[in-house]
Order: C-alpha cells, then sequence, then structure tokens
C-alpha cells in the first residue's frame, strides 16, 4: 500500500490542488460559539422581511407612541414602570385587547386580578366606560353591553393566566408561551408576532429560597427568554421604588409641586432603574417606559384627564423621547395637541 502523501509531497509532485484548503472544515475549540457566518443568513432574512413588511411589531393603541418606536413593540422584553395606581393595568390592558382586536395572540398574565374583574376591565374598554360599576353591578343596561360586546369579547384570542391561590411561579412562563406559539404557529419566523403581558413583576413567584430582587431578576430574564425564543413581545409591569414616587410625580416628598423634575422635557433616560428592585432588569431591557403623572392642582383631575407624560427612558434600537398622553380613569388618549413621537433611528 502506497505511503499517503502530505502537502508538501504532492506539491513536489504537482498534483496539490490550487486551494488546498478548499475541501476542509474549520474546526472550532470545544465551548467556542459559531462564528457569525453561522447567524448571517437568517438575519439577513429577518432584515429584509422587515424591509418589506412583511414582518412587523405590535403596534400600540398612541400613534405618537409607536413612532419613537418604529412601529410599535418589536420581540424583546420591555418594562413599563409607573407608581402605584398610576394606571399601569389599565395601560397593559388597553394594549393587549386592541392588539387583540387586530388579531395578535395575547398571552395576559393577571397576578392581581380576578376572573370577574378581569373580564370587567376588558369589557370597559370596548365599552368605553369605568369597569369598577360593572364589577360591583351598578350599571345600567347591562345586558345590552353584554349584548353588544360579550360574544366579540369571547372571540379574541386572549389567553389569560390568573394567579393561583400560592402564587404564579416564573418558572411556568416558557411552557405557557410555548403553548401559545403552538397554537398560533408562523409561516416564517417574524410572520406573526404574538404579545406577552406579566402584570406585574414584583408580585410573581418562584422557588422559596429567592429572594425578592433575584426572584424579579429571573422572571425578567426568563421573559427576554422566551422573547427570543418564540418571537414575542413581553410587556412586563412593574412598580416603582418608594423612594422614587415624588420623581414620577413631579412632587417633591411633601406632596408640593417640584418643577424641578420637568416632566415631559428633558433626557428621559434619567428615568431608568426606578422600578422596584428591578433597576437591573431596567438596564437590560429592549425598552423602558417609564409613566408619570402631573400632579392635580386643586385636587380636582384637568378636564380630558391627568396629565401624563410617558418617558421612553430606554430604546435599545432607537433613540429616548417623551409622549403625552391623558388618562381619565378608563383608557389611555393622546390629546389633540400631543407632541412628541419624532422617528429618530
Amino acid at each position: 500500500m502506497a505511503k499517503p502523501q502530505d502537502d508538501n509531497a504532492r506539491l513536489m509532485a504537482g498534483t496539490l490542488a490550487a486551494d488546498p484548503a478548499a475541501d476542509t472544515e474549520v474546526m472550532r475549540a470545544p465551548g467556542l460559539p459559531e462564528p457569525i457566518g453561522a447567524l448571517v443568513p437568517a438575519a439577513f432574512a429577518r432584515m429584509r422581511a422587515r424591509h418589506r413588511h412583511e414582518e412587523k411589531p405590535i403596534p400600540l393603541p398612541w400613534p405618537t407612541l409607536n413612532a419613537p418606536l418604529s412601529g410599535g413593540l418589536w420581540p424583546g422584553l420591555h418594562v413599563l414602570v409607573g407608581n402605584t395606581a398610576a394606571g399601569k393595568t389599565q395601560w397593559c390592558l388597553q394594549v393587549a385587547i386592541e392588539a387583540a382586536q387586530a388579531g395578535t395572540p395575547v398571552l395576559y398574565i393577571a397576578l392581581e386580578a380576578g376572573d370577574v374583574e378581569f373580564v370587567a376591565r376588558c369589557l370597559g374598554l370596548l365599552a368605553g366606560m369605568p369597569w369598577s360599576p360593572l364589577y360591583h353591578g351598578r350599571t345600567d343596561g347591562l345586558e345590552t353591553l353584554i349584548a353588544t360586546h360579550g360574544e366579540a369579547l369571547a372571540a379574541l384570542p386572549l389567553h389569560v393566566q390568573l394567579a393561583p391561590p400560592h402564587g404564579w411561579d416564573y418558572n411556568d412562563l416558557p411552557e405557557a408561551v410555548a403553548a401559545l406559539r403552538a397554537t398560533y404557529p408562523e409561516t416564517t419566523p417574524g410572520a406573526r408576532p404574538v404579545l406577552v403581558v406579566l402584570d406585574f413583576l414584583q408580585i410573581v413567584g418562584g422557588p422559596a429560597h429567592e429572594d425578592l430582587r433575584e426572584r424579579i431578576g429571573r422572571a425578567a430574564y426568563t421573559g427576554r427568554g422566551v422573547a427570543r425564543t418564540h418571537n414575542a413581545a413581553v410587556l412586563v409591569a412593574s412598580s416603582t421604588a418608594r423612594t422614587s414616587y415624588s420623581t414620577l410625580t413631579g412632587k417633591s416628598e411633601t406632596g408640593k409641586p417640584e418643577k424641578a423634575e420637568r416632566l415631559g422635557e428633558g433626557n428621559p433616560a434619567r428615568f431608568v432603574g426606578l422600578g422596584k428592585e428591578s433597576g437591573e432588569v431596567e438596564y437590560s431591557a429592549d425598552t423602558v417606559l417609564v409613566l408619570t403623572q402631573e400632579p392635580w392642582t386643586d385636587n380636582t383631575p384637568p378636564a380630558g384627564g391627568t396629565v401624563c407624560h410617558l418617558a421612553l427612558a430606554k430604546v435599545r434600537a432607537g433613540h429616548p423621547d417623551w409622549v403625552e398622553l391623558r388618562f381619565d380613569g378608563r383608557r389611555f388618549t393622546e390629546p389633540a395637541s400631543a407632541r412628541g413621537g419624532t422617528l429618530r433611528v
């Protein structure tokens, strides 16, 4: 048997290929990640699909907010921070209802609301009325409202996870989102986004050995993981740390107006990190939205509702910005004079 020739022998014999490495495969060292070339084809395909508007984000109910977000919520982790009673649940639910009405599958993890409250909130949004009279049975014309909106509400692709008696464990999130995606599959990656809402972060459950900060962090990173795996926009509501309450209301700790806060002005990035026990989560999120409210001057809500300034404190694929909204206790709307929402990418 002839002895195999090495490349030097082939060179001397004139049989060495023009490119000796043409048929070889680059070996990776154990533990070395794939080179960028392994990511390029799929990434380019997604970029082209977005360029052709075949893949779109989940639009939000407010056009001036969609603009700085390049159309709405893209796949990733989005954190909404706000004080207690600032309207975080109504904001998230309004996003969820309008997304579901447009055909986007939604998984809403409601860790505070019971079944009657949750349905009453949804019916109130569809009917354009406060939800509490529906909840307490103090609504005239209830049967008419149910006849008008009940069938449409029941038909929405809105799946609801209510908190069990001992709390909902964030470790159940991957299975729940996988089931959502299996129910609503995509023909191509990015063709059908899904929305997941976790309301809210500070009361999520987890293993008993984890403290609050660790549990919150792991829950948020689990959300970020399922967003990447299943092409989901994960929206997480987070309470403000009590030491930051005055910052988000334009008041000093004594309750007096604090003009120095300049709500709606200045660099909104200064509001990153105000969430209770969730500062590092916000720094790792794709988007951080902070809901601020101007104080009432005479304890009476202004006409059209409380003036709210939504700080786009962090936009990973864009720039911080401000959007002005109004909240009348039922829903958030844009005032006729709304400013902000300048698309800058």
